[in-house]
């Protein structure tokens, strides 16, 4: 039997998403996404355990309950690709929710569950506040700005699991406001509120890209850290979640040399 979650962990966050458990809403950096009643209660039930595996069968039990007939097999599997819709996954190369075979499925992302309100307010007075801007193509075509747009949203989502009661990042439609924009680090860091900020661009060259990330402090403009990959192109998910872990295990070294929280581990490649 899965436990009921307590007042206490009503917010639960994993990516870029955001889970209500109380009110039955889902959404991606301050977005509503829509999400039927049986996958959002599938979703649920796995963030109650994350890493974990959860059986069909205690599965079935949760959405539909011990007395209702239904060929449940087919209705899960059912519950999964719309889920998977939903979070943008994939059953293949997952990011969020892996199937077991003939067992059952577990969440594999880095979760976070809020704490009560009060000690949740407390701990946001001391930590470090990051933006992650808008990475810039520098080819310029459609395709490539796909590209870069994913590689953002990749990398906020690792950096904001490394440590959110020590490291703050700015929800992503925030910082998307200031692509293409003139404004410099000292103005934005200003505007948003933070302490640092990352800022990249990807080149495009035949079939390579390089990909260039450096993190600035806003106080004076300096950078803290800055590194270049250059990769083959392959496959474009996949890519860019190697290049964000990669940067975001660098950064981790950089703003928190003395280890992260217990719970994070980067999302299963």
């Amino acid at each position: 039997m899965i436990e009921k979650t307590t007042p206490g962990t009503q917010i639960v966050r994993f990516g870029l998403f955001e889970v209500d458990l109380r009110s039955g809403e889902l959404s991606k950096s301050g977005l509503k996404v829509k999400l039927q009643e049986k996958p959002f209660q599938m979703l649920a039930a796995l963030l109650e355990r994350p890493g974990e595996a959860v059986s069909k069968e205690e599965l079935r039990e949760r959405l539909w309950g011990a007395d209702t007939f239904v060929e449940f097999n087919s209705s899960l599997k059912m519950a999964a690709n719309k889920l998977r819709t939903a979070l943008g996954d994939s059953a293949g190369k997952p990011r969020f929710i892996e199937t077991l075979a003939r067992r059952g499925y577990r969440v594999i992302a880095p979760v976070e569950k809020h704490a009560p309100v009060g000690a949740a307010a407390a701990s946001r007075e001391d930590r470090v506040k990051l933006a992650v801007l808008p990475f810039y193509c520098m080819g310029g075509e459609s395709g490539q700005e796909f590209f870069s747009e994913g590689l953002t949203d990749e990398i906020t989502a690792q950096l904001g699991s490394l440590s959110p009661q020590r490291l703050g990042v700015v929800a992503r439609a925030s910082a998307m406001k200031y692509k293409h924009t003139d404004k410099g680090i000292d103005q934005i860091g200003q505007e948003l509120g933070v302490d640092l900020v990352l800022e990249g661009n990807v080149l495009h060259s035949d079939h390579r890209l390089r990909i260039t990330g450096g993190l600035v402090q806003v106080s004076d403009q300096t950078y803290l850290w800055t590194k270049s990959y250059e990769r083959e192109i392959s496959d474009a998910m996949a890519l860019q979640r190697d290049v964000a872990e990669s940067m975001a295990k660098e950064i981790q070294v950089v703003l928190l040399p003395q280890g992260v929280d217990p719970s994070y581990s980067l999302a299963a490649a």
